[in-house]
């Protein structure tokens, strides 16, 4: 267990009560990934100067015309040779618009790598694959503060969503050429071996990092029962009402997002990543695998189960 190979595999989702400039520090100290979000935008830009060249490093940007003229803006302001990683954050990354973005960043030279929007099928891989995209982002729906399907009935289970993407690929031979990150619907480190086992290359957590002390948006929130103070937040989908009415200043008709319950500060970044990372160790020893490379839907074995079977796979009379 101890000798299991892991490399980076964990990603931040660009949630605004998840990855900021501390967040991302600290992801990159513990070799992982961060997608800063695009809404905290001081901190947005402020990261983006100390961490415009790492890989290691995603800057989400948003889909319309204004924010490629106002990234071209920033990009004006850092060193000549930078050479930025970006994610188009969409919740619907598979439009002809999208596509035609995709190849237009593609084609900057200060452009390193492109991560797709939300996709969940093997032709939305496909297409985006073809228009520049390094890294797809796959998860319609799956996601702990999204209300997607229940509004739109659309998307696809997650497991199912990463098998038959990474398979489509496999066949027509362009599984090497891009990165697949299962984002959304990861509780458990065991949640994450599953998607890894499926044909990921990594998974993107929100929920889990936004009760860090290192996330962004912690404010001072007075229990009125004892009046004490003590710093608080609410994890929420971005589109979610609260999130629309704050930061975009509008009242959706049909809001595609949950937020939750008060939250306060819990497990460090670092106490998370363990966590995830000795969960694929042990799963890894389990399986007789040496490194997470192995951990593929050759080397694996998925079982239908039961409600039943769920019950008794979790704690339970304790």
């Amino acid at each position: 267990r101890a000798d299991a190979k892991l490399g980076s595999f964990i990603y931040s989702s660009p949630m605004d009560t998840v990855t900021g400039k501390t967040l991302t520090k600290e992801m990159v100290e513990a070799d992982h990934y961060a997608v800063v979000c695009r809404f905290l935008e001081n901190e947005w830009f402020e990261t983006l100067k100390e961490y415009h060249s790492h890989p290691n490093v995603f800057f989400a940007i948003g889909s319309k015309v204004q924010d490629a003229k106002n990234f071209i803006q920033d990009m004006a302001l850092l060193p000549y040779d930078a050479n930025i990683s970006i994610n188009i954050d969409v919740a619907h990354g598979d439009t002809t618009y999208m596509h035609k973005l995709y190849k237009w960043y593609s084609s900057q030279n200060y452009i390193n790598n492109i991560m797709s929007g939300s996709i969940c099928t093997p032709a939305a891989a496909f297409r985006c694959i073809e228009n520049g995209c390094t890294h797809l982002r796959i998860g319609i729906g799956p996601g702990s503060a999204c209300t997607t399907r229940l509004k739109t009935g659309c998307g696809i289970p997650q497991l199912s969503a990463i098998s038959i993407i990474h398979s489509s690929l496999l066949k027509q031979g362009k599984r090497d050429k891009v990165k697949l990150i299962a984002d959304g619907g990861i509780r458990s480190p065991g949640d994450a071996v599953k998607y890894l086992a499926a044909g990921a290359d990594g998974i993107m957590m929100g929920k889990r990092f936004s009760v860090c002390p290192e996330s962004p948006g912690w404010k001072p929130h007075k229990d009125h029962w004892w009046q004490k103070s003590y710093l608080a937040k609410s994890y929420r989908g971005q589109a979610s009402a609260s999130f629309q009415n704050e930061m975009l200043n509008k009242d959706p008709d049909c809001a595609e997002g949950a937020t939750g319950p008060i939250i306060r500060p819990g497990a460090t970044v670092s106490k998370v990543i363990k966590e995830f990372e000795g969960g694929v160790r042990s799963a890894l020893s389990y399986l007789g695998l040496s490194a997470l490379k192995d951990l593929t839907p050759e080397n694996v074995i998925f079982i239908k189960t039961s409600s039943s079977a769920i019950v008794e796979g979790t704690p339970h009379g304790t």
